[in-house]
């Protein structure tokens, strides 16, 4: 049995808000003067089939625009008060350096709308050991001072102080045929990438393989991942979006899971609603036999990658698992939840839960002859009760918007917002180490929440802004990296 992966990154240094990509939103003068606001390089690499449409999404991602707003806390007296309105390095190594003094300073990813700008909030901060980020030469505009007190720590009051700083973004097109040190200057800060038929690749592949065995595909594909980890390796500042090897977690229908049922033990919603995962087991052929009981759904092991792994059925009685379109297989219990499915989309810190009609309730018997099995594609419409043979209405439930406010033919789905979720969604987090991913929740009828799926930078389709948001949160990423890095006193 799997054991969940390590947690990913500390939840305080995750923002989520709008952005700005593409070439620049900027520009910055003599960059060489202000090394902590070095430009951010963020590199992407996807499938063939997803580049075209990620294409299109950074390009909408380089019309937004942030910019940080970076705040220090020091003793009132380190500065005359004619002196307030400019926050020295000199002042700002006093102010760390007094006893009296311990914050750090902080750094604030904001957004900015329009080509004028103006802010429209502070989205997160996070603590700064970089004493780089308030040098007196720092570029900057619609510089911000604030002259609020603070709580004393040691008989003394303190001031924050804020100056916001541009941001300038980069997002390039990354080649993993080829070297990526050779590539744009080869310094990223985050890589992005969907390289799901290279991990899937990966996955099938025995524990101890002779490159010879393998063909040309196979060949280039542990190519292109190995290049993207050792990249990673001999770049620790450089964050990957995710890692493949906790994404190879989710290419398998079956170690999903698995993980589930070891991370869902004991968890429960926000208001402690619980939450587990339907009953499954691996059915391996004809003559195998089952300890799950009809209805059932059989899922391809294989989770993404293929068009095969969306192809689904209901076992409606035991003699239609001679139908099961491919074996081995997933079995899972076929559990009622009033047709209604919640997709949950993740990015980091940011949570959007929405609601699509889904399979219809069905009986534990009695089903027709010749019934015994229906399949189905989970990417076009759910089949219906008279699909089953089952008399009565096969009108289907009406798509919900986010929160599924004013919708009173959905009240289940009522209780499944971002904000009930939340304890799972940072269940889920630790367990598989992604931050980019997508989950489907059902709400049985005996009141719990059952996560039966979990898969790695899903489509984010119904997010309102979601390139701007992915745009923010890659940022904020290149951000935590530079404040996190070990090596104290290089640029951030």
């Amino acid at each position: 049995m799997m054991q969940p992966p390590r947690p990913p990154r500390d939840d305080d240094s995750v923002a989520a808000a709008n952005s700005n990509a593409g070439d620049s939103f900027t520009t910055m003068s003599n960059s060489s003067q202000h090394p902590h606001l070095r430009p951010i390089l963020v590199g992407y690499a996807f499938g063939p089939k997803k580049m075209s449409t990620m294409g299109l999404i950074m390009a909408e991602a380089s019309r937004a625009k942030l910019s940080t707003v970076i705040t220090a806390e020091v003793p009132i007296e380190s500065f005359p008060p004619q002196q307030t309105s400019h926050l020295t390095t000199a002042a700002l190594q006093q102010a760390q350096e007094s006893p009296r003094s311990t914050t750090k300073p902080s750094v604030v990813l904001s957004m900015s709308r329009g080509p004028s700008g103006g802010f429209r909030n502070i989205v997160r901060y996070f603590r700064s050991s970089c004493s780089s980020i308030a040098s007196d030469d720092t570029l900057t505009t619609a510089t911000s001072t604030a002259n609020t007190p603070l709580p004393s720590t040691g008989g003394s009051s303190r001031t924050a102080r804020q100056q916001r700083h541009p941001v300038r973004v980069s997002f390039v097109p990354l080649d993993l045929d080829s070297p990526l040190e050779e590539q744009h200057g080869g310094n990223f800060d985050v890589i992005l990438h969907k390289l799901t038929e290279d991990i899937l690749c990966l996955s099938t592949l025995p524990e101890h393989y002779s490159p010879d065995s393998l063909d040309e595909s196979q060949l280039q594909a542990i190519s292109r991942v190995k290049r993207l980890n050792q990249y990673q390796q001999d770049h620790p500042t450089c964050s990957l979006v995710d890692h493949p090897s906790y994404v190879e977690t989710v290419m398998s229908r079956l170690d999903i899971a698995h993980v589930l049922s070891i991370c869902l033990v004991g968890v429960s919603s926000a208001s402690g609603i619980p939450v587990k995962t339907p009953a499954f087991e691996v059915y391996t052929g004809q003559d195998s036999t089952t300890f799950l009981q009809p209805p059932l759904i059989a899922k391809p092991l294989s989770a993404a990658g293929t068009k095969k792994s969306h192809c689904m059925g209901v076992v409606l009685r035991l003699e239609g698992l001679a139908h099961v379109y491919e074996t081995p297989c997933l079995l899972q219990e076929y559990v009622n939840h009033n047709a209604i499915l919640h997709k949950v989309y993740v990015m980091g810190d940011h949570v959007s839960v929405f609601y699509r009609p889904s399979l219809p309730n069905l009986p534990e018997c009695g089903f027709q002859e010749g019934f015994d099995y229906c399949e189905f594609d989970s990417q076009r419409p759910y089949p219906t009760l008279a699909d089953f043979g089952l008399q009565g209405c096969a009108k289907r439930p009406k798509l919900l918007s986010e929160h599924g406010e004013n919708d009173d033919d959905m009240a289940m789905g009522q209780q499944v917002t971002a904000e009930e979720i939340r304890p799972v969604v940072d269940v889920l987090k630790r367990a598989f180490g992604l931050e980019l991913f997508g989950f489907d929740i059902l709400v049985t009828f005996q009141g719990e929440l059952l996560v039966v799926d979990v898969n790695y930078f899903p489509s984010y389709k119904e997010v309102s802004n979601f390139p701007s948001l992915l745009a923010n949160y890659l940022t904020q990423r290149a951000i935590d990296g530079r404040m996190n890095s070990p090596a104290k006193g290089e640029e951030c």
